[in-house]
Formats: structure tokens, C-alpha cells, sequence
């Protein structure tokens, strides 16, 4: 459906066309004594043709009346005025055409039958009978070439391959024609034939790409008509066919089409109502536009239906090419550049185009009025503007992402130097990317305004004064700005790293221009301004030394439990995991303390800041508790004491001298 639109693709092509002079071909075949008569009956066809004569009828009438409407006319009269005769010009030129085509559709069979009967006279006269068959022999070898590559060299799938028999096809049909003197007129009806193939054959593979299979039919059918409208304009002018029949012929074909894409449209079963009421509403337009002559405007409405699939179609074709044979990733540079290239090469061939019509459509309300002029090509430079900022922002995206992708992560780098620069890259490539984003569009908008006549000296004067005011009344938001400005110049923290700072602490997942992200081990997630952080702890920078202490009793071998600690921190030095990450291998540093249950002794390692820091000390842990089983030595516990060294009989003696103590005590405290 997308697609339906390209049955308006070569009208436009047939008022231009139209206008194209004969050529001195057209005049070889005629002898002396007949020139002369027909250039009386073109110089008669030119004067009996209404636009001639409307034309002149204009001229005649500003010759006389110039003059006294600029002396009588304030400013505003005579633009007033200028628009009303426009208006009326234009009414009356759409009133003549249209009656014109309507009366001369009677002579379309005539008009038929005199081409035919000239073609076949240039291609059996003068010994081009050979000439003619070895002409069609070619085309039939030609279609034999392209049939020949794509058995030979095309590939399954959807890809820019598809379109290379057509290229083959065409570059040896081109070489033919250079190469064979044939008949004039035949040569260029052929020629003229041939490219309206070829263009159906790459328009029909583009369908192929960007339509739904079920409309592949019609919409070929609804191009090929399309095709045969635009060569029948084109060797019907060369051919010298009356303009008036060629005209009706063109319209009866329009008339086709349009209706042809209406019950395509009205058919999908993948659109609402309303969407297909509205392209109804929108092809019947374009058609209206193309009958009235209204060129440009035919041109304008004719792009919004025709270029976003036309760029769907290009960019699949383009991506599957190289994907397929340069094995590149969407996402590449490379890709991206062919891809936003293509489309903007096309799209800036659809705006010249325009341009070229607008210059030649003097039929364009507003077309004489410099202001009007001035402020359409503004908008077509600024479509093309934009398209330069979209490619610039995408290559630039491309890259940056590219860039952070294949830079490894903190713990996958194979030595410090490269983790450093990964996770600078990680933290400074987003927030560079944002600031080309933003840059990209201010610039982008101020280059616009400009093309479109804006004097954007005050209004950047006016944005520089309104900007001190939203400072002064946003002095949070600079100050978390300017912040994050220096916290990065100071490299304070990079993606990856855990850091503390005030009453947050947690992992730097990603930045903003204003805030940083932090994940808690436990999961929450802080978005922090900037000027909220204050002194910043980073945990994650150069070494990190991990201490732990064990008690044990006071009649352990201290030395043996120093060897122990040594034999441990060699085997994780060894180990082919953990082994990359110490600095300095685990190590008792001595007594701590002396407890109330026994010896705190001390153990250190150092390493790089990693987040298995736990995982290594849950190691340590469990191998040096299992060292110490091996070797006779038992953690402290605690315990208390009940008694002494003394005898049983003693105990009891010192108990009952206790008993007789506290009777005595009470019998004194009774007497008194």
C-alpha cells in the first residue's frame, strides 16, 4: 500500500516533456517542398492554442495598463490587485486546458494510427529494414544477458543484488544502441522505450522490498501504466503529435491509475477506515493537482506519499547487501554512512527536482513574488539542512557507540592501563554524545531560521539575556551542572566504580548533564545531583587492602600460624583466577591484642579494586580454617572459669567457715 503511490511517479514528467522542442530528426525526414507547409500548420497550431493565446492577451494587457496602475495604486492595491489577476490568470489557463484535453480525446486514434504509419515508413525506408531487425535481435539478446547473470550470480535473499541483471540488462542494451546505425525516429523511440523498462524493472524491485506480497500485482500494473504515459508523452512530442492528444491520452491514463489506487487503498485489510479515507482523499488530490498543472505542488504531494517507503526500500536493499557480503553490523559506521547517505542522496535529488519545477511552473500561485520565492526555497534549504544534521548525529551516534561497545568493562580488562581507559570511555562517551545531540540541534535550528529569513543575530542577543535569567532563577540546576563539569575534568569517578559520598554509596551506572546514577548492593537505585555529592569516596580507584582478624588461644604457636598464613596467600597468588588480581598476597601482620579469651592475631592482603574483593576474602576464610585443622590449632571460644586449684576437702572447709562468718554476722546485728 505504501507503494500505491507511485502511480503518480512520471506524471508530473508529462507537462515538461510537452515542452521540449523537436529536434532536428524530427525535421530529416521531411522533403524541402513540404517544410514550408508545415511550418504554416504548426505556426496555425501554435496561435489556435488557447495558453498562446491567453499568453498574449496578458502581455498585450500590462503593456498598456502598467503605467497608470503604478501611478494610481498604493502598494497594497497593486499586491492585492497582482494576486487577483494571478488568480484569474491561472483560473482561465485551467478552464481552457481542461476543455482543450476533453475535445481532444476524439483524435487520440487518429493520432495513433499517423505514429504508427510514420514509424514503420522511417523503419522500412532508406534500407533500415535490416538495421530495425538486428535492433530487435539485440534487446532479445540482452534480455538473454540479464537472464544469464542472474541464474549465474544472483543470490537468494533480499539484498541490492536484485537489481544488478536490470543494470546488466540496460548497460548492454546502451552499448547496442551506440553501436548500430539504425533509423532516427526508431532509435529514439527505442531509446525512449528501453529506459521506461528499465525504470519498471527497478521500480518492481523496490516493490518487491517494500510492499506487501498480495500487491505486488497491482502495483506493478499501476507503474507500468505510469511508464507507458510518460514514453507516449515523450516520443509523441518527438514524434510531432498534436500536444492536445497527448494531453487527453494522458488523462485517460491518469484516470486509470487513480482509480486503480483507490481500490487498492480501499482494499488493505492493515489500515483503519479512516487511514484509507484520508489516502483516498490524498491521491484524488495529487490527481487534481496533476490536471489543474500545478506542478509543483503535484511534486510536493507526490514525495509524502513516495519517499518514506522509496527509503524503507533503499535502506533494507543497502543493509542486506552488506551484511551479506561485508559482514557488517548495522550499527557500523560504514553501514550507517551508505544507508543515511543513500536516503539523503535521494531525498536531496527529490528537493532539487522541485526546485527545477518551481522555476518552470509559472502557473504557481505566488511564483512572481519574491517573498514567496524566497521563503520556499528557505524550506527546501532547510529539509536539506536537516538531512546534512541526521547524517552528521547518526555517524557521530554510530560511533560513539561503537566505541563504548567494544571497549571491555572494568573487570574484563586484561591490565590496569586498560581498565582505566575503558571506564573513561564508558564514563565520558555518553555525556559527549549528548552534548553533539544538543549542539546538533541548536545549530541546526538557528541555521533554519536564518534560511527561512529570520535575522537570528537579536535572537541569539535575546536567548543570551533570557539565559541569565533562567540562571539567576535556576541556581540549583547551574550549580549541579557546572559540578558534574568539574567532578569529570577532576576524575573523580568513571562508570563501574563504588563510591560513597554523604549518605549514598553504591555503583556509577551512567551520568547525565546533571545527576549521577548509583546502585546500592542491595539494589536501590540513586539519582544524585551533582552538587549533592560533596566529597566523594571512591573505593574503586588504584588498590584496595583487605584486613581480617582471628582469635586464638593464648597457648597457640604464633610462628606456625604465620608460615600458615604465608602458604595460604601463595596458593591464591597461584591461582589462575584470582592470582591476576593481588597486589600483595595475603600475610599475618602479628598480634592485634591480647583478649579475655585469647590472641588476636592479624591478616592483610592487597589488590586491585575489583568487586570480588568478597568472594576473596570468603577464600581466605575458608582455607585458612581449614589450615588450621591440619595443624593442631583450635579458635578461641568463650569461656568462664568456675574455681580454683584447691582440694575438694579445702573447698568444703572454706565454704562452712563461710556459713559460720554470716551467722555471726547476724547474731550481732540482732543484740543491737
Amino acid at each position: 500500500m505504501k507503494w500505491l503511490a507511485a502511480l503518480f511517479v512520471f506524471l508530473g514528467t508529462t507537462p515538461t516533456l510537452a515542452q521540449v522542442p523537436l529536434p532536428d530528426v524530427a525535421q530529416q525526414d521531411s522533403s524541402p517542398e513540404t517544410s514550408a507547409s508545415q511550418k504554416i500548420d504548426d505556426l496555425m497550431r501554435l496561435f489556435k492554442d488557447p495558453e498562446i493565446r491567453r499568453w498574449i492577451e496578458v502581455q498585450a494587457g500590462q503593456k498598456t495598463g502598467t503605467v497608470a496602475s503604478a501611478e494610481t495604486s498604493s502598494p497594497e492595491t497593486t499586491s492585492m490587485g497582482d494576486v487577483i489577476r494571478e488568480m484569474a490568470t491561472w483560473e482561465g489557463h485551467a478552464r481552457d486546458r481542461f476543455q482543450t484535453v476533453i475535445s481532444a480525446v476524439p483524435d487520440i486514434s487518429s493520432e495513433i494510427e499517423r505514429v504508427f504509419l510514420r514509424l514503420r515508413a522511417d523503419a522500412t525506408g532508406n534500407g533500415h529494414t535490416t538495421a530495425s531487425i538486428f535492433l530487435s535481435l539485440l534487446v532479445a539478446l540482452g534480455i538473454m544477458a540479464e537472464w544469464f547473470f542472474r541464474r549465474r550470480w544472483q543470490q537468494h535473499g533480499k539484498g541490492i543484488e536484485h537489481y544488478l541483471p536490470t543494470v546488466v540488462f540496460a548497460a548492454f542494451m546502451a552499448a547496442s544502441l551506440f553501436a548500430i546505425q539504425s533509423p532516427p525516429l526508431v532509435r529514439l523511440v527505442a531509446t525512449f522505450c528501453l529506459l521506461a523498462f528499465v525504470a519498471y524493472r527497478l521500480v518492481a524491485t523496490a516493490i518487491g522490498h517494500a510492499a506487501h506480497p498480495e500487491v505486488h500485482g497491482r502495483l506493478k500494473i499501476i507503474v507500468g501504466l505510469g511508464l507507458a504515459m510518460t514514453v507516449s508523452t515523450a516520443t509523441g512530442t518527438i514524434l510531432d503529435v498534436d500536444a492536445n492528444a497527448l494531453q487527453a491520452a494522458a488523462f485517460l491514463i491518469s484516470c486509470i491509475m487513480l482509480g486503480l489506487s483507490v481500490e487498492l487503498v480501499w482494499h488493505s485489510v492493515n489500515r483503519s477506515v479512516a487511514t484509507r479515507s484520508l489516502l483516498c482523499l490524498h491521491l484524488a488530490a495529487v490527481w487534481l493537482l496533476w490536471c489543474l498543472d500545478l506542478r509543483t505542488a503535484f511534486w510536493i504531494g507526490l514525495y509524502i506519499l513516495l519517499l518514506p517507503p522509496m527509503m524503507r526500500a533503499i535502506g533494507h536493499a543497502i543493509r542486506d547487501y552488506v551484511a551479506v557480503h561485508f559482514l557488517m553490523p548495522a550499527s557500523d559506521s560504514r553501514s550507517v554512512l551508505l544507508v543515511r547517505g543513500a536516503r539523503a542522496a535521494i531525498t536531496g535529488l527529490a528537493i532539487a527536482w522541485i526546485a527545477t519545477v518551481w522555476d518552470m511552473d509559472g502557473h504557481m500561485i505566488g511564483h512572481g513574488d519574491p517573498q514567496t520565492a524566497t521563503l520556499f526555497y528557505g524550506f527546501l534549504k532547510s529539509i536539506v539542512i536537516l538531512l546534512l544534521a541526521d547524517l552528521v548525529w547518526h555517524l557521530t551516534k554510530a560511533a560513539i557507540d561503537r566505541n563504548i561497545m567494544t571497549a571491555p568493562a572494568g573487570s574484563e580488562a586484561e591490565n590496569p592501563t586498560e581498565e582505566t581507559h575503558a571506564t573513561r570511555l564508558h564514563t565520558l562517551l555518553p555525556i559527549l554524545r549528548n552534548v553533539l545531540a544538543v549542539s546538533l540541534f541548536i545549530v541546526a535550528g538557528l541555521v533554519i531560521l536564518g534560511q527561512l529569513g529570520v535575522d537570528i543575530g537579536p535572537l541569539i542577543a535575546g536567548a543570551g539575556i533570557f539565559g541569565v535569567a533562567i540562571g539567576f532563577g535556576s541556581q540549583a540546576l547551574v550549580r549541579d551542572v557546572i559540578s558534574g563539569i568539574f567532578y569529570l575534568f577532576d576524575d573523580a569517578f568513571r562508570v563501574g566504580e563504588y563510591i560513597q559520598a554523604k549518605n549514598y554509596k553504591g555503583t556509577v551506572e551512567g551520568f547525565s548533564l546533571r545527576s549521577v546514577k548509583l546502585r546500592h548492593h542491595r539494589g536501590p537505585l540513586f539519582t544524585v545531583p551533582f552538587g549533592e555529592l560533596g566529597a566523594v569516596e571512591n573505593m574503586s580507584r588504584d588498590w584496595s587492602k583487605i584486613k581480617f582478624s582471628v582469635t586464638v588461644p593464648y597457648d597457640t604457636d604464633i610462628e606456625k600460624a604465620r608460615k600458615i598464613g604465608k602458604a595460604i596467600g601463595q596458593e591464591l597468588l597461584g591461582d589462575p583466577e584470582l592470582g591476576r588480581l593481588f597486589i600483595q598476597p595475603l600475610k599475618m601482620k602479628g598480634v592485634e591484642e591480647f583478649g579475655e579469651y585469647g590472641i588476636a592475631i592479624s591478616f592483610a592482603m592487597v589488590t586491585v579494586p575489583t568487586s570480588q574483593q568478597s568472594f576473596i576474602r570468603r577464600s581466605a576464610y575458608a582455607m585458612l580454617r581449614e589450615a588450621f585443622q591440619k595443624n593442631g590449632i583450635a579458635f578461641a571460644q568463650p569461656s568462664i572459669r568456675v574455681g580454683g586449684g584447691k582440694t575438694p576437702e579445702a573447698t568444703a572447709a572454706a565454704y562452712q567457715s563461710q556459713l559460720l562468718a554470716r551467722a555471726g554476722e547476724q547474731e550481732d546485728s540482732t543484740s543491737l
